[in-house]
């Protein structure tokens, strides 16, 4: 089935001209239009596979200016098609990442091979996107099954990781993070404590004090669990946000002491988001102190132990907009 392609072009007799020259190669026409609202108002009408795009174009939104907003909002691969080639033109043309550039006049061949090359270039494109897609599903699945391991040796743990996480993403969400950040930071607190894999599970259940190796042991959790998830690829500093989850704005977090503005802001999320959680549930050694408790807890420390951004953030969820752990 030929791929269906949208004209713009505000010269009548042109438009025609390109009109019948697909015609004769075999491409339907969806459509003509004649200036760059048209264009995008058809685009979204019509979805065709193709744009052919005239860059100087009547009106207030030029052939660059329409582009942008079919290929951005749209997806629609966009060839221009210019008598102009000036250095300023083709610059500006460039940010807009077209498809190929045809210039006035062609012939049938030249159109031919740009459209192709132009229908191929989007169908990689989309293979591409569609394989990150399948990888993204199988590692967040990867991630689940890994955090299902961990919640199996240690009772007092199941759901801490998702529950951490949850609260973790939202705090960033509310502080205004990037969707690749709070992406970054869901996959890491969902697997925040997979280093605790490494220590006994009688240690993780002792209901009464460690002993001195036991507490180096759960310290060095977060240095576990880095060398565990650095092996993996992916997109986000997941295992570096790991490793520091467990940092203190004071330098006297674990494993490194590092101080505050060494590491990561997603680790300082992360970090609020744990303590909160550990605070408001039951462990082996106590029961649970409960979420009021935990919210005092940030407070008196913001600051000094905690990020002062990702409290405040904390405190609008739980108190303003009655966040509550699932």
């Amino acid at each position: 089935m030929k791929k269906q392609i949208l004209i713009v072009e505000d010269e009548r007799v042109s438009a025609e001209d390109i009109k019948m020259s697909l015609q004769r190669l075999g491409y339907p026409v969806s459509g003509i239009a004649v200036s760059g609202e048209e264009a995008v108002r058809k685009a979204e009408e019509m979805h065709p596979d193709l744009v052919l795009m005239d860059i100087v174009l009547k009106g207030k939104m030029d052939g660059i200016e329409a582009a942008s907003e079919i290929r951005s909002r749209l997806d629609i691969p966009v060839v221009y098609l210019t008598a102009h080639a000036d250095k300023k033109t083709l610059a500006r043309a460039k940010i807009t990442e077209p498809f190929g550039y045809i210039l006035k006049p062609f012939d049938d061949k030249d159109l031919q091979a740009t459209i192709e090359m132009a229908l191929y270039k989007q169908k990689t494109e989309n293979a591409l996107k569609e394989r990150e897609m399948i990888l993204k599903i199988n590692l967040m699945e990867t991630i689940k099954a890994l955090a299902l391991a961990i919640e199996t040796r240690d009772v007092y743990a199941a759901g801490h990781q998702r529950k951490v996480a949850n609260l973790a993403s939202n705090i960033a969400k509310e502080m205004g993070l990037t969707e690749g950040q709070v992406d970054g930071l869901r996959m890491a607190g969902s697997v925040h404590d997979i280093g605790t894999i490494q220590i006994l599970t009688e240690t993780l259940i002792k209901p009464d004090h460690l002993s001195q190796f036991e507490s180096y042991m759960v310290k060095m959790h977060p240095q576990f669990g880095y060398d565990i998830l650095k092996v993996i690829e992916f997109s986000f500093p997941v295992a570096q946000i790991v490793l520091q989850h467990h940092e203190r704005l004071d330098g006297s977090g674990y494993p490194a002491g590092l101080l505050g503005g060494n590491t990561l802001p997603e680790a300082r999320i992360l970090a609020v988001a744990d303590i909160v959680e550990a605070m408001s549930s039951p462990r082996p050694y106590r029961p649970a102190l409960g979420i009021n408790t935990a919210l005092e807890e940030i407070s008196k420390d913001k600051g000094i132990l905690y990020d002062p951004e990702a409290v405040d953030a904390c405190l609008i969820l739980f108190h303003e907009k009655k966040f509550k752990f699932e």
